[in-house]
C-alpha cells in the first residue's frame, strides 16, 4: 500500500508543472465560476436555499426540507448534478490541488521528506465528496421514499469533505511558508 502511495506522489509530482498547475486550476475555475452556479440557478430558482454541497453537514430534517423546497423540476436538475458535474467536479480540484501541493513542497523539503506524500491528500477531499454526492444522488432518485440513515451518512460525508478540506488548506498554508522560509535562507547564503 505504501509502496503505491509513493508512487502516486511520485507521479503526481513529475506532472507537477506550471502548465499542468493552471490548466488544472482553470479547469477548476470554470467549474467554480460558470457551471456550478448556473446549476445551482437551475435548481433553485429562488435561491431560498442552501444547497447540501455548501453546508457543514445537515439534519433529516433538514435535508428533506431541502427536497420538498426544490419541487420536480429542481429536484431534476439536482440530479443531473449530483450524478454529472459534481461527480467530475471533484477529480478536476482533487488534480488541482495535488498538483499545488506538489509544487510547495518539492521547493519546500527534500525530496525524501515524508511532507512529500501529503500531496495525495486532497484525494481524500475527493472520496468523500464522491460518496455524499452517490448518497444524495440515490435519495433523489427514490424521493419521496426517505431513507434517515442514507441522509446521515451523506451528511457524515460532507462533514468529512469539510473537515479534509480545512486541513488542505493548512497544508497548503504549510508548503507556501515553508517554500518561502527555504527561499529566504538561500538568498541569506
Amino acid at each position: 500500500m505504501l509502496k503505491n502511495l509513493r508512487r502516486f506522489s511520485a507521479y503526481l509530482h513529475a506532472g507537477a508543472s506550471l502548465k499542468m498547475i493552471l490548466l488544472a486550476f482553470f479547469s477548476q475555475v470554470i467549474f467554480a465560476v460558470f457551471i456550478i452556479p448556473k446549476m445551482a440557478t437551475l435548481i433553485n430558482p429562488l435561491q431560498n436555499q442552501v444547497l447540501l454541497e455548501m453546508r457543514f453537514g445537515y439534519n433529516i430534517q433538514q435535508f428533506y426540507n431541502l427536497m420538498d423546497s426544490l419541487g420536480e423540476t429542481g429536484r431534476f436538475y439536482y440530479k443531473i448534478y449530483v450524478f454529472f458535474i459534481d461527480l467530475l467536479y471533484p477529480v478536476i480540484y482533487c488534480i488541482s490541488y495535488s498538483l499545488l501541493l506538489s509544487l510547495f513542497f518539492r521547493n519546500s523539503f527534500s525530496s525524501s521528506h515524508y511532507f512529500q506524500l501529503f500531496n495525495v491528500f486532497p484525494f481524500l477531499i475527493g472520496f468523500a465528496d464522491v460518496f455524499e454526492n452517490l448518497s444524495v444522488g440515490y435519495l433523489l432518485l427514490i424521493y419521496p421514499e426517505k431513507i434517515n440513515f442514507l441522509v446521515k451518512l451523506a451528511s457524515s460525508f460532507s462533514l468529512l469533505k469539510w473537515g479534509f478540506t480545512m486541513y488542505n488548506i493548512l497544508l497548503m498554508l504549510t508548503g507556501l511558508f515553508a517554500w518561502g522560509f527555504r527561499t529566504l535562507l538561500k538568498a541569506k547564503k
